[in-house]
């Protein structure tokens, strides 16, 4: 549970660290303690990736 979720934390970190986690997990409303425990359900994947380009917009520039 949770695999693909943790995923994109992994990739935030990549882009802008622990700040860039901390807007996944405000964007999300899920952080990673609890991602881990939530289904990869097609709604929070979705969620995840529509934070994730809110994300790499903010970021790409840094």
């Amino acid at each position: 549970m949770g695999e693909k979720l943790l995923k994109f934390y992994e990739q935030a970190y990549k882009l802008g660290g622990i700040k860039a986690q901390m807007r996944l997990a405000i964007l999300t409303l899920l952080p990673s303690t609890k991602a881990k425990d939530e289904p990869d359900s097609q709604e929070n994947i979705q969620k995840f990736e529509k934070a994730m380009k809110e994300i790499e917009k903010e970021f790409e520039n840094k």
